[in-house]
């Protein structure tokens, strides 16, 4: 047994391992969620809902035209239309008709269209201009509303003309196009400023605020429209339908920031842009004035106008979709499970948006064969919620899944400790002491070991000897000490299991389990930690960590235990974890998935022969069962998809809500917290 857990290499010619990588890509799907993404979106017609009220394409609506010859301006028209532009401006009586201000936008939109199709610069300007008189169109009537009277709510009779919809849409249209334009042309700066140069409004700076970021302004990169692309892989979409343009925004990196190193890179958030137009629609004709304001919509529903509370147009799937799309994420599942190393350097704790310390931390662990990834429909759904996302900040943890559990619960708690440390070095943020974990398959089992302790018991599945008994230098004997001899991580108060093992998986030991272990490379480090301990040892020093039996497949077995080993029912490592007690102030809830006998799934697990029993074709029921969580839900899903059944996520939203609650009750709230919706 003394050589049982000394790594060797894999002696397999390239053929087998092709062979083996094949075989497991088929039958062992990683667990992330595959084609998430954006793809270009099909081009409308510009406002196709409200065509009847527009003539031919590039011209003007019948109203407007009529307006036009209202003001003897439709002659000039047909022959130049921007001179038909500044001359139905200086015709405007005071006050304007509101027929006027509308033309003046449908006008201002048309030379935009022409201007930008040749690349001129004046495009940015007639969309500007296009957008401002559609804002007058849409407010100034409201103003006169609230002001002949005082606290009504009902809208002007005005707003159920069909144009007053065009209007907004004009408005949104104008200012997209607008931004399109000037960031083409290298005049919008979304830190700081939107310049604007034509001989119709003189050159002028238009300032850029940013309104409920988290983000510093100078952290705010390249815009990209949403209307861009279309999602694809994420089954809902949640958006909102109002005033403004929802764009995807880049993240710029900025030295100095606390917790740049958890930032995913590319990393993109949603904002909505809104342009004000304060002053008469003459300030507008003769200067350029207005600001162009970008809000985050995670936090800002809607502005006031006139007033008047006005809906934010907002989407918030799609750039999570594209940053998706754009990651490295999808890759990283295989690797992280077959080359262990590789996705160390990877490794650690990444957050969505900066630290909160009025937002409770949750905290995704995935499973084997899988990353970050395979959260996002969840996660979707939850930021969909504002009682969710204005409470509570989501935080994923990354890892290479072929390694032993044991040594990525080490790692996070190793990582949670030096991320507090950076974010609360005095140890004052009450959220740390609230935080809820969510674990995936294997990912439950290291958020369980997160919430007990270590010891003597741990340390027997390395060696029968005492580690102070071993002559072992000081960085292993942290190492080692980390691993197995390691302290509950006392800030987890809430922990949800989602298709986890506890008492292990069938697929582990079977065919396509054994299989599967031949391919994983373990860490160099955990190699030598492992030789070691042989060295020191006398007799019998060592035992592996798993109940997998040591069968040829193809060659002599690996020595050195994998999480697959570890998963295997009556594995050592579970044996010691299963029956510890739950802390009396941590809460466990499980999620489990179960399959239709019939499903194709169970099938295919029962002619390999390593399920016979009620399970998600990967883990059986009663492995995934806890008698001692607070609740449990039991899904129809197999254990890929478990944790993103719609009635999962209403579970973990229940969840979530419940914790609120509680804190709520107990009195523990941050004083500085916002209050719940």
């Amino acid at each position: 047994m003394v050589r049982a857990l000394v790594a060797t290499r894999l002696r397999s010619t390239p053929c087998r391992t092709l062979f083996l990588v094949l075989v497991l890509g088929a039958l062992l799907p990683a667990q992330g969620c595959s084609g998430i993404g954006v793809k270009p979106a099909p081009l409308p017609m510009p406002f196709d809902n409200w065509r009847f009220n527009l003539g031919p394409e590039r011209e003007l609506s019948p109203r407007s035209r009529q307006t036009l010859r209202a003001f003897d301006v439709e002659s000039t028209y047909r022959q130049d239309r921007l001179a038909a532009l500044r001359l139905l401006q200086e015709r405007l009586p005071d006050p304007p008709p509101r027929d006027a201000v509308f033309a003046l936008a449908e006008l201002s939109y048309q030379l935009g269209l022409e201007a930008d199709e040749k690349r001129r610069p004046e495009a940015t300007e007639y969309f500007y201009l296009c957008a401002g008189y559609a804002y007058h169109y849409l407010f100034d009537p409201l103003s006169e509303a609230r002001m002949a009277t005082p606290g009504a709510s009902a809208l002007p009779m005005d707003s159920f003309d069909p144009r007053f919809r065009l209007a907004a849409e004009l408005y949104n249209t104008g200012l997209a196009q607008c931004l399109r334009a000037a960031q083409r042309a290298g005049v919008l700066d979304a830190r700081t400023e939107l310049r604007l140069a034509g001989d119709w409004g003189g050159s002028s700076r238009l300032e850029v605020t940013h309104h409920g970021f988290p983000w510093r302004p100078e952290e705010f990169g390249p815009l990209l429209f949403c209307s861009d692309f279309q999602v694809t892989g994420l089954v809902n979409h949640y958006r909102q339908f109002g005033l403004g343009v929802p764009l995807i925004c880049t993240r710029r990196p900025v030295e100095g920031v606390p917790c740049a190193s958890h930032y995913p890179e590319g990393l993109t958030f949603p904002v909505t842009a809104f342009f004000r137009f304060p002053g008469t629609i003459r300030d507008l004709g003769q200067q350029h004035v207005g600001q162009l304001e970008l809000y985050n919509p995670l936090t800002v529903h809607e502005v006031q106008v006139a007033g008047w509370a006005i809906p934010l147009e907002n989407d918030l799937t799609t750039p999570l979709a594209y940053y998706l799309s754009h990651s490295q994420l999808e890759k990283l599942a295989y690797v992280g499970f077959f080359k262990v190393e590789q996705v160390q350097k990877q490794a650690g704790i990444y957050l969505a948006e900066p630290y909160d310390p009025t937002k409770i931390p949750v905290l995704f662990v995935h499973g084997m064969l899988s990353t970050p990834l395979t959260w996002a429909p969840l996660v979707n759904d939850l930021l969909a919620d504002p009682a969710i996302r204005s409470r509570y900040q989501f935080w994923f943890y990354l890892y290479p899944t072929g390694q032993p559990y044991l040594l990525s619960a080490a790692d996070l708690r190793r990582r949670l400790v030096h991320l507090r440390a950076t974010v609360d070095p005095d140890v004052r943020d009450e959220v740390w002491n609230e935080m809820v974990l969510v674990g995936h398959s294997m990912g439950g089992l290291i958020a369980r070991l997160m919430t007990v302790e270590g010891g003597d018991d741990f340390w027997g599945l390395a060696s029968q000897i005492p580690i102070a008994g071993l002559p072992l230098p000081p960085e292993r004997r942290r190492e080692l000490e980390e691993v197995f001899y390691f302290p509950r991580f006392g800030e987890a108060r809430r922990v949800v299991f989602m298709g986890t093992p506890h008492r292990g998986s069938t697929l582990s030991p079977s065919l396509l389990g054994r299989l599967a272990r031949r391919l994983v490379q373990l860490p160099r480090q955990w190699q030598e930690n492992a030789e070691l301990l042989v060295q020191y040892s006398v007799s019998d020093p060592m035992r592996m960590m798993s109940a997998v039996s040591p069968r040829r497949v193809w060659g002599p077995p690996p020595d050195l235990a994998t999480s697959v080993d570890m998963l295997a029912p009556g594995a050592p490592a579970l044996e010691l974890i299963e029956p510890r007690p739950r802390p009396t102030d941590v809460a466990y809830h499980s999620v489990v998935g179960v399959i239709p006998a019939q499903d194709w799934l169970t099938t295919l697990a029962q002619r390999l022969r390593y399920v016979d029993q009620v399970s998600d074709g990967v883990v059986p029921y009663e492995s995934a069962h806890m008698p001692e969580a607070a609740s449990e839900l039991v899904v129809t899903a197999d254990h890929m998809t478990v944790h993103q059944h719609p009635l999962a996520v209403q579970e973990v939203r229940r969840i979530l809500l419940e914790h609120l609650a509680q804190l709520k009750r107990a009195e523990v709230v941050p004083a500085s917290a916002p209050p719940s919706p």
